[in-house]
């Protein structure tokens, strides 16, 4: 009996000994609202729309000290439709982010399920991040920058060195014969450059480039069989006043009837904290596609109840110049609302919402 108890005490010893040196954090993101919609395919509509601000998730943040400077990580993030309790990306348990890594002086390495460079280096230049959130984003997500992830994916970031830092990702196909990416299962390489001090300037830029069907919503939308991104963004604040935009430049290969798509996005815009509770912004994105060009507006303004929970109020507006084409804020469809395409030039979206972090 007394050795059983010694191995007990030796376990319980042990245990405190691994949690002390490592650890587990449960957080996640609620976000709700009542928007208005000017033209829901052909009829103005009243809806509640959620993950809006930001998108709905909970997750599992780990790591553990590994001695000499590294530790082991993994992220587990799940999305989903706080409307109807729903899971969101295609009913994935992690569909968000599903990776694990090591981490230290050399950098970090990580692998598993992974947004790409688009996200990480330019979406801080956005209002999307900024303000915005999702309706902000550019026409059909065309840029990745309202985040995409990639599967099967070996992504590695260098440590920050005088505020520079560099990655290069690669997601493999998984299918056999088909390292090239084909359809379902497409293969990624992405690489970015940032740089990031603290300061007040800081600048990012990415590539990306997916070949294979099902890359990306802009690719399935327009019928691609491939879809490369190239994209810079910038910001730089003056005191309370941030000013911010970003360029991408984007190729959508095996379209039908026109073979390869080129596409251009420009944004800027600005912020600015009125006191420490009270923030806003206003953007201007010019969407150039070849055949018809998108402007959208989207301005916000976020009152902080305290440090986790905001109410705010966002308009955004988008118009097409050409009657062929409709306007649209929303990702093609929103499953979630079966919110559209607008059937004019213009679409308008007002919306109040509530958003709380844990």
């Amino acid at each position: 009996m007394k050795k059983v108890l010694t191995g007990i005490a030796l376990a319980i010893a042990c245990i405190s000994s691994a949690h002390a040196q490592s650890s587990v954090t449960l957080y996640g993101i609620l976000d709700a609202g009542i928007t208005y919609v000017s033209n829901q395919r052909g009829h103005s509509a009243v809806i509640e729309d959620t993950g809006i601000a930001q998108a709905n998730r909970w997750g599992l943040l780990g790591s553990e000290d590994l001695g000499g400077g590294m530790k082991a990580i993994f992220t587990l993030e799940n999305g989903f439709t706080l409307g109807n309790g729903t899971l969101g990306q295609g009913g994935a348990m992690f569909g968000r982010t599903a990776a694990v890594g090591l981490t230290g002086r050399f950098g970090t390495l990580t692998l598993g399920r992974q947004y790409d460079f688009m996200l990480d280096n330019i979406v801080f230049d956005t209002a999307i991040a900024r303000f915005g959130g999702v309706y902000a984003t550019h026409l059909l997500d065309i840029d990745r920058l309202a985040g995409e992830q990639v599967n099967n994916s070996v992504k590695y970031v260098t440590g920050n060195v005088a505020g520079f830092s560099a990655g290069a990702m690669y997601g493999f196909s998984n299918v056999a014969g088909s390292f090239g990416g084909t359809s379902g299962a497409p293969r990624f390489t992405s690489f970015g450059l940032n740089y990031d001090n603290g300061g007040p300037f800081a600048i990012g830029a990415a590539y990306t480039n997916a070949n294979g069907t099902g890359a990306s919503v802009a690719e399935a939308a327009l019928l691609g069989t491939s879809i490369r991104n190239i994209g810079v963004g910038a910001r730089y604040r003056f005191g309370s006043l941030t000013i911010f935009g970003n360029y991408t430049n984007n190729r959508v290969s095996g379209v039908p009837g026109t073979g390869k798509l080129l596409v251009s996005v420009v944004e800027g815009g600005v912020d600015y904290f009125f006191a420490p509770d009270l923030y806003g912004g206003i953007a201007y994105m010019y969407n150039h596609y070849p055949n018809v060009q998108f402007g959208q507006m989207s301005a916000a303004l976020h009152y902080l109840l305290s440090m986790r929970t905001d109410v705010y109020v966002s308009a955004n507006f988008a118009h097409s110049n050409s009657a062929a084409q409709p306007a649209g804020l929303f990702l093609i469809v929103n499953p979630a609302t079966n919110v559209g395409y607008s059937t004019s030039q213009n679409q308008l979206a007002l919306r109040i919402g509530l958003r709380t972090k844990f």
